[in-house]
């Protein structure tokens, strides 16, 4: 074969090697809807009861609200040992950005079931509607991070500034549950804090574990300061919107963005 047909062949073969990729990835989310509905039918069940929403509500006139104790403590309990059995992450690294571990959703389904139900469950979607004022629904299956743990287990573990892009038609909301946040050597918190720039004012987010911080990401700018030595931060991340359709653009580049965090896997999404 000539140079020049293998110049012309290389893109038919990237093609069919897309197509073929696509198409496995295909047959993942397949069986991952299937155990996911199973999911909705035996432990989501038991989630619905998990806590009872309280009653006063905060305004979420500043796009960003918070929750003290929100589970009973049994259950708080019982998610914070699924997350010490749910250890595999993947780590990323930004330079200048960002440095932490990642649970991606899809991992989830296997690694942490209890905490994809609680996310799908009914009882937590109204709270979240409740707070921002509009009827939210699960952001979708392909998208890693719309249920994803985010680990912060090495010294100077961080996130900078940022938003949180919305890749939707509708508003896009993010959802943080503080499950582990410790200093096994001093005792107390650790020394990463959630900051949210607010009316041009940095202000920390306290996250003691049990605490539901909703905020619209895509409007508040915010980041997560570094860990200390012997400390750990994990957050249960969870994304709703109003609307989970996407233009073919904004797909593009959430795959992007999802490739950043959970590897090469999520270009295919």
């Amino acid at each position: 074969m000539s140079t020049a047909a293998l110049f012309l062949a290389i893109p038919g073969v990237a093609a069919v090697m897309f197509l073929v990729l696509r198409l496995k990835r295909g047959v993942v989310y397949a069986r991952l809807r299937r155990q996911q509905s199973q999911m909705i039918d035996q432990i989501a069940t038991g989630a619905e009861r998990w806590f009872t929403p309280p009653t006063a509500l905060p305004f979420f006139s500043r796009r960003l609200v918070s929750l003290a104790n929100l589970l009973p403590m049994p259950i708080l309990t019982h998610l914070q040992s699924v997350v010490a059995g749910a250890r595999r992450d993947e780590r990323s690294y930004i330079p200048g950005h960002k440095q932490g571990g990642t649970i991606s959703y899809e991992q989830l389904h296997a690694l942490g079931p209890e905490l994809v139900a609680f996310y799908q469950s009914r009882v937590l979607r109204d709270l979240v509607s409740d707070l921002v004022g509009v009827r939210v629904v699960p952001t979708p299956l392909h998208d890693q991070s719309s249920c994803s743990l985010l680990i912060y287990d090495r010294p100077r573990d961080h996130i900078g500034w940022h938003y949180d892009h919305n890749f939707y038609r509708g508003r896009h909301f993010t959802v943080l549950l503080c499950l582990l946040n410790e200093d096994r050597i001093h005792g107390g918190l650790s020394s990463a804090h959630l900051q949210a720039r607010i009316g041009g004012r940095d202000e920390v987010i306290p996250t003691p574990p049990n605490t539901l911080v909703v905020f619209e990401g895509a409007q508040v700018l915010h980041r997560v300061t570094g860990l200390g030595p012997g400390q750990t931060r994990v957050q249960l991340s969870m994304t709703y919107c109003t609307d989970p359709s996407a233009p073919w653009y904004k797909a593009l580049i959430r795959r992007g963005k999802d490739m950043a965090y959970f590897g090469i896997r999520a270009l295919w999404t």
